[in-house]
């Protein structure tokens, strides 16, 4: 497998399409969902320290500059503050339609294409959603010379996977960002907790283990 060279650091983008990851976790999983929507800086963290040394080799640090998360505030509004709080720009989202047709997407979308020309030279734009309509979205970032990372719960389409530079696996996410240490998740919800301000994770040299496929 080839590596990205000649880093140092990695500018990341990290935009989230909450209300698709949170329902789809919610099927699968209400306590993953919970964890997901409660405490987002457990995962911001494992995805900031994940398979560095898989993509880019050793001594490279990711930072997440700018946290995007597209939200409906009828039906999610218990966890607004918890993105707010940390470092999370949130986009209300309402429904647009009596179908509860949001306009996610298309902010989310045009987010993206404005950051494309930020002063900041991202690197990378980590997408969490399974949502097949941002395959265009990747194939653009793609041809901009940007690499795309980007998580989808349950069934996606291969289209929207191929377009990817690499796909986060949702059972690695789920297990070691969701659920690792799920004690101490609880003692911190209950006692409010302020995050620690390290995190040790460790990546193994080894694909299987990243966390992260190949599309």
């Amino acid at each position: 497998m080839a590596r990205f060279t000649g880093f140092d650091e990695v500018f990341s983008a990290l935009y989230v399409d909450f209300d698709n990851i949170y329902t789809r976790f919610l099927e699968a999983d209400p306590e993953a969902a919970r964890a997901f929507g409660s405490a987002p800086w457990r995962w911001v963290r494992w995805i900031e320290n994940h398979a560095l040394r898989i993509l880019y080799g050793d001594g490279v640090r990711r930072r997440i500059l700018k946290r995007m998360c597209y939200l409906n505030p009828q039906r999610y509004q218990e966890f607004r503050h918890q993105f707010t709080r940390n470092a999370f720009q949130v986009v209300d989202c309402p429904p647009l339609t009596s179908r509860g047709k949001t306009s996610t997407d298309i902010h989310l979308v045009m987010d993206c294409m404005d950051d494309l020309s930020h002063s900041t030279h991202f690197d990378e734009f980590i997408i969490l959603s399974g949502d097949a309509d941002f395959t265009p979205l990747l194939i653009r970032l793609q041809e901009h010379a940007r690499r795309t990372l980007v998580l989808s719960v349950g069934y996606s389409s291969p289209a929207y996977t191929a377009a990817a530079s690499w796909r986060i696996r949702e059972d690695w996410f789920l297990q070691q960002a969701l659920k690792d240490d799920r004690d101490d998740f609880e003692a911190e919800l209950s006692q409010a907790v302020l995050p620690p301000t390290s995190f040790a994770a460790t990546v193994e040299d080894d694909e299987e283990t990243s966390g992260l496929g190949n599309s």
